[in-house]
C-alpha cells in the first residue's frame, strides 16, 4: 500500500515538472552555449596575450610537479597543492591546501604545449563561458521555467546567468591562470545541481550515481565547493517540496562523498584544519588582533563584499594588511554590516513562502560566502576578490528577480526587463573590459593596484619589487635612476606598514645597493642597511653584499657599521647574539686584529653557552 501511494506521489511530482518546465531543445541549447563562449570571449579577449603573474608560479610556472607533464599527476594528487612549488609541505595557511584538478589541468597543457600562457589564458576564458551557460540552464530547470524560445531573454535564469558573465568582480578569477580553481569549482557545482534536480524530476538512478561524482570533482577543484552539501538540498526543499525521498537520496549521496574527500585529504594532507593560523602577517591578516578586533573587521570586509557585488568599484587584486583597516564595533560601518545582514536573513525568511526565487538566491549568497569569510576557518588574508566568485551568482539572481519585479509593475514589462537588463549588462561589461588589462603584467597589475591599495604592504612591496625588475631589464642609464628613484618610496613604506615585512626589507636592501653603485654613497647605503639588519637580520642579501663590500669600501666606515649593529643593536638591545656573530665573522674577516670585535665575539658565544674556540 505505502509502496503504491510512492508511486503514485512521483508520478504526480513528474507531472507537475512536465506541466511548469519545458526543456530546451539540443539546437537551442547549442546556439546558447554560442552567445556565452562568444561573450565570454569579448569580454576578455585582451588576456590572450598575457602573460603569467602572482601566485601563477606557486601553481604552474614554477611547480615542478605540473612542469613534468603527465608523469606528475600522480604526484599532484598525492600532494599539498603548494608542495610542487616549495619542494615540501609548508603548511602557510590554516588547513593548508587541496585542489588538484586545475593543478592536474595545467599538467595536460605543459605535456601538449609546454609552458604557453596563451593556451592557459584561452582554456580560463572557455571554461568561465561554459560555467555561466552550465549556471544558465542549471537556474532554468531549478526555476521551473517554461517560457518560449523566443522569450528566454526575459527569464530570471538567463538574465542572472548573464549578469553573472559580465560581473567585474570575476576578472581576477579569470584574467588569472590561478583563478581556474575557482572557474572549476563552480562548474561542477553547479553541474551537480543540476544533476541533482534533474534526478529529482525524473527519477533516473544514472543522474543520482552522477550527483556525488561531480561534486567530488567540485571539491578537488577548491574546497568552497562544500557549502553546496547545503546549496543543493535546500534548493529542492524549496522547489521540490513534495520530494522528500529524492531529497534524502541527493543529501546522502553528497553526504558520503563529503566524508570520503575529508578523509582522504586528511591522509594526504595529515588534518583537516591543522593547528594554530600562520605567525606570519602576509598569511593571517589578523595576527596581532584582539577578537574584538577581528570580528568587527570580517564584518567590515563582508560590507565590502555586498558593496563589491553590487557596485564593483574600485576593484584590485590587494586586501592585505592594511589596505583593509584594523576595525573595532565601535566604527559605523562594522554595525551597518551587521543590520544589512540581519536584513537580508530577514527577507530571506519572509520571502520564503511567496517569492521562493528571492529567497533562495539570498540563501545561496550566504551559505557560498560562509566559507570564505573568516568566520568558519582562516582564509590567510582579509578578503579577495576571488574568494565571492561563487556567491556572487547569488547577487546576480538577487539583481535578476529586482529587474523583473520592477519591470512587472509596469504596461510594457517586457520592454522595461530589456532596458533595466541591457543599461546593468552594458555597465558591468564596460567595467570588465576596462579592468582585464591590469593583468598584463606584474607591473600593470601592481600599478594598477597601488591606486586602490595604497595602504597595503604587500602592494607597496610588490610595486617596488616590479619597478626594480623593470630597472634590471633595460639599459638606459637615466631611466633605471628614474626606475630606482621611483621604487624606493614604495619599499620604504611597506616596511612602515608592516615594519617586520621581509619582502619590503629585501627590496630596501636592493634597491640601496644598486643605488650605491651610482651615488657611491657608502654612509647613505650602511644607513640603510642598518635599518633592515635591525628589523630583519635574516635578509640573505645583507651579508652578501656586505662579503662583497669587505675589501672595497672602506674599511674605517664599514667598521663603525658592524660594531654599531652588533654590539649596539643586535646584542646590547635585542639580545640576538646569534645573528650578531654572522655579521661580527664578517667584521673579523675584514679586520682580523681588532680588539672589539674579538670581545665582542667571545661576549656573543658566551651568551649562547658556546665555546668561542
Amino acid at each position: 500500500m505505502k509502496k503504491t501511494k510512492t508511486k503514485e506521489s512521483t508520478k504526480i511530482q513528474k507531472a507537475k515538472v512536465k506541466q511548469a518546465y519545458s526543456p530546451l531543445g539540443i539546437k537551442a541549447k547549442m546556439h546558447l552555449l554560442g552567445v556565452f563562449l562568444l561573450l565570454s570571449f569579448c569580454l576578455y579577449f585582451q588576456s590572450l596575450s598575457f602573460g603569467y603573474v602572482l601566485d601563477d608560479k606557486l601553481v604552474y610556472t614554477e611547480n615542478t610537479y605540473v612542469k613534468e607533464g603527465f608523469s606528475g599527476i600522480g604526484k599532484i594528487l598525492t600532494t599539498e597543492s603548494f608542495q610542487g612549488y616549495f619542494g615540501k609541505q609548508m603548511d602557510l595557511v590554516q588547513g593548508a591546501r587541496y585542489r588538484p584538478l586545475s593543478l592536474v589541468s595545467f599538467s595536460i597543457e605543459h605535456e601538449l604545449a609546454g609552458l604557453s600562457s596563451g593556451l592557459s589564458h584561452f582554456l580560463n576564458v572557455l571554461f568561465y563561458g561554459l560555467a555561466a551557460f552550465i549556471c544558465f540552464i542549471t537556474l532554468r530547470r531549478l526555476f521551473n521555467e517554461k517560457s518560449a524560445d523566443k522569450k528566454l531573454i526575459y527569464s530570471i535564469s538567463f538574465i542572472s546567468a548573464l549578469i553573472f558573465l559580465v560581473h567585474p568582480i570575476h576578472v581576477e578569477a579569470v584574467a588569472n591562470v590561478k583563478g581556474r580553481d575557482e572557474i572549476l569549482a563552480l562548474l561542477f557545482s553547479m553541474l551537480t545541481l543540476w544533476a541533482a534536480l534533474k534526478y529529482t524530476d525524473t527519477r533516473k538512478v544514472l543522474l543520482l550515481i552522477m550527483v556525488p561524482i561531480l561534486y567530488l570533482l567540485g571539491m578537488l577543484s577548491k574546497e568552497n565547493t562544500i557549502t553546496f552539501l547545503a546549496i543543493i538540498p535546500a534548493a529542492i526543499i524549496v522547489f521540490r517540496k513534495h520530494a522528500r525521498a529524492a531529497n534524502m537520496k541527493v543529501f546522502f549521496s553528497l553526504l558520503i562523498s563529503t566524508i570520503a574527500y575529508l578523509v582522504y585529504r586528511n591522509y594526504i594532507i595529515g588534518y583537516l584544519l591543522g593547528g594554530e593560523p600562520s605567525n606570519d602577517l602576509m598569511n593571517n591578516s589578523f595576527l596581532g588582533m584582539s577578537s574584538l578586533q577581528k570580528y568587527a573587521t570580517i564584518f567590515y570586509t563582508l560590507l565590502i563584499y555586498l558593496k563589491l557585488n553590487i557596485i564593483p568599484h574600485p576593484l584590485t587584486h590587494d586586501y592585505y594588511p592594511y589596505h583593509i583597516p584594523i576595525m573595532n564595533f565601535g566604527n559605523w560601518q562594522v554595525w551597518l554590516s551587521i543590520l544589512l545582514h540581519l536584513a537580508l536573513v530577514g527577507l530571506m525568511i519572509v520571502s520564503y513562502k511567496r517569492r521562493k526565487k528571492l529567497s533562495y538566491a539570498i540563501f545561496f549568497y550566504i551559505a557560498a560566502m560562509s566559507i570564505v569569510s573568516n568566520l568558519v576557518i582562516s582564509i590567510g588574508t582579509f578578503m579577495n576578490e576571488r574568494f565571492a566568485f561563487v556567491a556572487s551568482l547569488g547577487i546576480c539572481m538577487i539583481l535578476a528577480y529586482l529587474i523583473k519585479a520592477v519591470a512587472k509593475k509596469t504596461s510594457q514589462p517586457h520592454r522595461l526587463t530589456l532596458v533595466l537588463a541591457g543599461l546593468l549588462l552594458f555597465l558591468y561589461g564596460f567595467k570588465t573590459m576596462t579592468r582585464v588589462p591590469a593583468w598584463e603584467s606584474e607591473l600593470t597589475l601592481n600599478q594598477a593596484a597601488i591606486k586602490v591599495s595604497k595602504n597595503s604592504a604587500r602592494a607597496n612591496s610588490f610595486m617596488a619589487t616590479a619597478l626594480f625588475n623593470k630597472y634590471k631589464n633595460i639599459s638606459d642609464a637615466t631611466e633605471k635612476k628614474r626606475l630606482l628613484a621611483e621604487a624606493q618610496p614604495y619599499a620604504k613604506k611597506a616596511v612602515a606598514i608592516h615594519p617586520s615585512y621581509y619582502n619590503g626589507h629585501l627590496m630596501s636592501c636592493g634597491i640601496a645597493a644598486e643605488r650605491y653603485k651610482y651615488d657611491r654613497d657608502l654612509d647613505k647605503l650602511l644607513a640603510e642597511f642598518k635599518q633592515v639588519t635591525l628589523a630583519r637580520p635574516d635578509v640573505e642579501f645583507l651579508q652578501t653584499y656586505l662579503d662583497y663590500l669587505n675589501g672595497r669600501a672602506d674599511k674605517a666606515t664599514l667598521m663603525a657599521y658592524y660594531k654599531d649593529i652588533c654590539i649596539n643593536g643586535l646584542m646590547n638591545q635585542q639580545r640576538k647574539y646569534s645573528w650578531a656573530l654572522k655579521f661580527l665573522k664578517l667584521a673579523s674577516a675584514l679586520d682580523p686584529n681588532d680588539a672589539e670585535i674579538r670581545q665582542a665575539i667571545r661576549t656573543a658565544y658566551s651568551a649562547l653557552g658556546q665555546n668561542p674556540n
